[in-house]
């Protein structure tokens, strides 16, 4: 390791041990986190209708989202 990166460490060390500001630790700590890959957090009943969406979407039974809405607000009326 050179020693202008265990220097650089070094000072952000220091830098943390005096940090009191709660929102740059905890931007720090989110960085600093392995990444969770959020389909685990979801329920499998989300997991179900997304799977579902997909398969649907596969299949060209799909809506241009503009025409739902019309066809949403119509029927309303």
């Amino acid at each position: 390791m050179t020693a202008t990166l265990e220097r650089r460490k070094r000072s952000l060390l220091l830098y943390l041990a005096e940090l009191e500001n709660e929102a740059i630790l905890v931007q720090i700590e989110n960085l600093l986190k392995p990444s969770v890959d959020i389909w685990d957090e979801l329920s499998e009943s989300q997991q179900a209708t997304i799977r579902l969406s997909l398969k649907q979407l596969d299949e060209g039974k799909m809506i241009d989202y503009q025409d739902f809405i019309a066809n949403y607000r119509q029927a309303r009326s």
